[in-house]
């Protein structure tokens, strides 16, 4: 039952805070941020109390989803100090790189997949990674002294789009894994866009944070969501 009030009222939030965000960083907008990020959260861990024979999967997407909540955190305060603004970039991205080695892990703890699709899944991260970086001069974003955490964050990224997507195929479209997979695509879609507001040029306009934060947020509660229905 606590899962069915959680959930709409961290989705209000969150869009309340992806319309605020979309006007700059302020430490309001961080509180109202942390609030949204403990949201999806509390969604993961009702959804597992709601489906405790998922306890391994769940209590990995949990983890994951904290760790991401500091992420959230750490990316904003970049925006609020300055001078400090290369620390908190690297310990967002660090710490949702480790993130998405706890989503990785839930997805290969359960899904069953076999050896040669998990390799299929490295190559794409690989491949994913080298492509960013590749297109960085056709899509004018420009990493600079990050280029290295960049690469190394966007293969974990790939990895866990590609095993959320394999899962669901190999598992005949199972509603978990579908969900698990959508909301996987919608995280990388607004890292995406994360990556052109920071490095890119004359992409720091309101759609640009409203777009990243709305396919943020919709992506981390149907990962948080998954959980509900993994059998």
């Amino acid at each position: 039952m606590a899962y069915y009030i959680v959930l709409p009222f961290g989705l209000i939030t969150s869009f309340i805070f992806c319309l605020k965000r979309g006007k700059g960083f302020s430490i309001s907008n961080l509180m109202l941020k942390s609030v949204s990020s403990l949201c999806y959260l509390l969604t993961a861990v009702f959804a597992l109390m709601s489906n405790a024979g998922a306890y391994v999967y769940g209590s990995l997407i949990i983890f994951g989803g904290a760790l991401g909540l500091v992420g959230d955190i750490l990316l904003d305060l970049k925006g609020i100090y300055k001078k400090d603004e290369s620390t908190y970039l690297k310990g967002g991205f660090i710490f949702f790189l480790i993130g998405h080695i706890f989503y990785s892990s839930a997805i290969l703890y359960t899904a069953g997949l076999k050896y040669w699709v998990v390799l299929i899944c490295v190559a794409f991260a690989f491949l994913f990674s080298w492509g960013n970086l590749l297109s960085a001069k056709f899509t004018k974003v420009h990493f600079g002294a990050y280029r290295t955490i960049v690469f190394i964050y966007s293969v974990f990224l790939a990895f866990t789009l590609a095993l959320s997507v394999a899962a669901a195929i190999t598992s005949h479209f199972a509603k978990g894994y579908v969900i698990l997979a959508l909301g996987a695509i919608l995280f990388t879609l607004s890292d995406a866009i994360l990556s052109n507001t920071f490095f890119g040029r004359n992409k720091d306009s309101f759609m640009y944070f409203f777009t990243n934060h709305l396919t943020y947020y919709a992506g981390q509660y149907l990962i948080a969501a998954s959980i509900l229905f993994m059998v």
